[in-house]
């Protein structure tokens, strides 16, 4: 569910995302105010590439429901990201090499060759 969420909203254009501790769930959450990501980091992850789309969290002033995500906030959600974007390329790149790997093992398994010779031993 949480994948093809991700791939629904990472199709459109959002111009900005909403995130909500307390109302929003990472799983069904796609950042429109109706359906609320629970972190930061899923919206970056969802958004895939910066420039990111203005952030919306949940206000701490009376009689306001949402505020602009505050630099300091954004910057650590950015380093989470960037981790997050390291170990998926990382990731990557090892599946890629364990597939090349495993085919490079079919082709010499292909190779390969068993005879069975069958003896009969004749008691009398």
């Amino acid at each position: 569910m949480s994948l093809e969420v991700t791939r629904k909203t990472a199709g459109m254009v959002l111009a900005e995302l909403y995130v909500s501790d307390q109302e929003g769930n990472n799983a069904t959450g796609d950042g429109t105010k109706e359906k609320l990501f629970k972190t930061g980091l899923k919206a970056l992850m969802t958004v895939r590439k910066e420039p990111f789309p203005t952030i919306y969290v949940d206000s701490q002033k009376e009689n306001e429901r949402w505020d602009i995500i505050s630099k300091s906030q954004m910057k650590n959600i950015r380093k989470m990201w960037h981790r997050e974007q390291m170990k998926s390329e990382s990731l990557e790149k090892k599946e890629a090499e364990d597939n090349l790997r495993r085919e490079k093992n079919l082709e010499e398994a292909e190779k390969i060759t068993i005879m069975i010779q069958v003896c009969q031993s004749h008691n009398v």
